[in-house]
């Protein structure tokens, strides 16, 4: 049975497949450098089934569980995806608790098109402040 994740992230991961180093669109390969870290870091323990990958434009992230430090208006990419292992990413009771973690600390590419602000260019899953993704399971 194929269980549904979405991952919503202020970091800039846009599908822009631009995968050539040496291409004139550097902006466009460092954002598929970035959705390349997400891909690897959910294939540590399953393959992402049917990525589908999106921006919301410039909605208010104060309600979307992201850290205090990020307020106002800011395009948020969302990834919903699959995992045709159930529970794979669940520990004592938490169904996300290996993406949390697996992700928190992993380095992202920033300067690209988004407009928050990162004190460090690290994937954060937990800090209160500085938390730029949230994991839910549908």
């Amino acid at each position: 049975m194929l269980q549904s994740y979405t991952l919503y992230t202020l970091v800039d991961i846009t599908d822009s497949n631009v995968t050539n180093p040496n291409s004139d669109d550097i902006t466009g390969y460092n954002q598929q450098q970035n959705l390349n870290t997400v891909y690897q870091l959910i294939g540590l323990r399953s393959q992402p089934i049917q990525p589908v990958i999106s921006v919301l434009e410039t909605p208010d992230v104060d309600g979307l569980r992201f850290g205090s430090g990020h307020k106002g208006l800011h395009p948020v990419w969302k990834m919903k995806f699959g995992s045709e292992h159930t529970d794979v990413f669940d520990k004592h009771a938490n169904k996300v608790h290996f993406l949390e973690n697996d992700f928190d600390g992993a380095a992202f590419i920033s300067g690209l098109t988004e407009t928050a602000k990162f004190k460090i260019n690290l994937f954060n899953s937990f800090d209160k402040k500085l938390k730029n993704i949230v994991f839910i399971i549908e």
